[in-house]
């Protein structure tokens, strides 16, 4: 006979509520703690003598970005354009650089046009005989001139410059037809011949478009994509970001036959910016009114003057407002190189040196109390830093006592 046994049920504890008192206790010992740290911090220094001294600020191999001052011309939606001026011309403000054929334009306007004015000519020479005239002979010589090179390029390649040979060849024979209208009897075939030369003359200029010099400067017809994020007259749309962006996806400048948009820069050589990013955290930047020499690796060697940097995030924006003539430098957009300056003033534990948002700030101990006073750092070399005070109502000058936070791990 089976036995059945029951299962006796197994007693379950309760656990105990954690006890508050722990949580409260391991609270306030926390706050302990990050008060304890900043006592630390802000106590646990020591006092010292701002002295003099003269350093030189160094940045070797660093990446810079060419920001130059330049208008980049652009026309109506184009084809085909004829190029007035070369690559590195100087120009003048008004000047004419190039004629661009807006899109519909085809060749068969001009011959059309052309046509037109051989036809007006015929027509003259029928009404003025075979009477001699050195200056008709000498249009006519420079004519054939035209045609003959333009015939040899249409053998050649039939592409290229047939287009300014046309509009040469336009211009020319526009001239003799002015030169014997005034000389040939006009009737009613002429006027109407001179009727529709005229108008095959507007024709063609409604599908062309005249692109001048905004102002004096050097012709390029490179382009990079940056020349209106980057200018000498908008700095305030320079980011770090954008120009890491550019060091990272940008070296020369690469030549635009024609993008249907932009014809040609006008560069103001002589007015440029090289704009560069440190860290916000670190003493290595520009201060206004100092000027650096810049060594462009494979360019050469510049002088400039720092702008008031810009404070972007955890980066700053360097910008050094160049001098002379940026020769090489009008198509490169990045380039590697060293920056250099020789900096005198205030000279400080760097150490001492704080930050707050990114802003540069020494400690200067006035009798028993203690205020922060921004400085710029004009340079740095091992532990000490030569500063100056950045508001011109504060006085820093050698002598002037401030404070510094001691480590436990190095000596004062």
């Amino acid at each position: 006979m089976l036995t059945v046994r029951k299962k006796k049920k197994r007693k379950t504890r309760r656990r105990k509520p954690l006890d508050r008192r722990l949580f409260i206790f391991g609270g306030v010992g926390i706050v302990v703690v990050l008060v304890a740290v900043y006592l630390f911090l802000h106590f646990i220094g020591a006092e010292s003598t701002a002295g003099s001294g003269l350093q030189q600020f160094r940045l070797e191999d660093k990446s810079i970005v060419v920001i130059r001052n330049e208008s980049v011309l652009t026309a109506s939606d184009h084809s085909q354009v004829d190029f007035l001026v070369r690559e590195g011309d100087a120009v003048s403000a008004g000047d004419s650089v190039a004629r661009v054929y807006k899109l519909g334009y085809s060749d068969e306007l001009m011959q059309s046009l052309l046509s037109a004015r051989e036809a007006v000519y015929a027509a003259q020479m029928e009404r003025i005989g075979s009477t001699k005239d050195a200056k008709l002979e000498e249009m006519n010589a420079d004519i054939d001139a035209v045609k003959a090179r333009a015939a040899e390029h249409l053998m050649a390649s039939g592409e290229g410059d047939m287009q300014a040979l046309l509009e040469e060849l336009d211009g020319l024979l526009s001239t003799r037809m002015e030169y014997l209208r005034v000389k040939v009897q006009e009737n009613e075939t002429l006027r109407a011949l001179y009727a529709d030369a005229v108008e095959k003359e507007q024709l063609v200029s409604a599908w062309t478009e005249n692109c001048t010099a905004p102002a004096g400067g050097t012709v390029s017809f490179y382009f990079d994509g940056y020349e209106e994020a980057f200018n000498a007259e908008k700095l305030n749309m320079v980011s770090a970001n954008l120009i890491k962006r550019a060091v990272k996806e940008t070296g020369a400048s690469v030549w635009n036959s024609t993008d249907g948009k932009r014809v040609c820069r006008i560069v103001n050589g002589n007015k440029w910016v090289v704009a560069f990013v440190t860290s916000s955290s670190s003493l290595q930047r520009t201060a206004q009114g100092m000027e650096y020499e810049i060594t462009a690796d494979g360019y050469g060697t510049y002088r400039g003057v720092a702008l008031e940097p810009v404070i972007n995030g955890d980066s700053v924006v360097n910008l050094i407002e160049m001098q002379g003539d940026m020769q090489g430098l009008i198509n490169i957009r990045t380039v590697r190189a060293n920056i250099t300056a020789a900096a005198s003033g205030v000279a400080v534990k760097a150490r001492a040196v704080s930050f707050e948002d990114g802003v540069p700030f020494i400690r200067v101990v006035t009798g028993k109390s203690r205020r922060d006073v921004r400085v710029d750092v004009l340079a740095v070399n091992g532990d000490t830093a030569i500063v100056r005070a950045h508001n011109s109502e504060d006085v820093l000058t050698e002598g002037v006592r401030y404070w510094y936070t001691v480590s436990i791990f190095k000596k004062k």
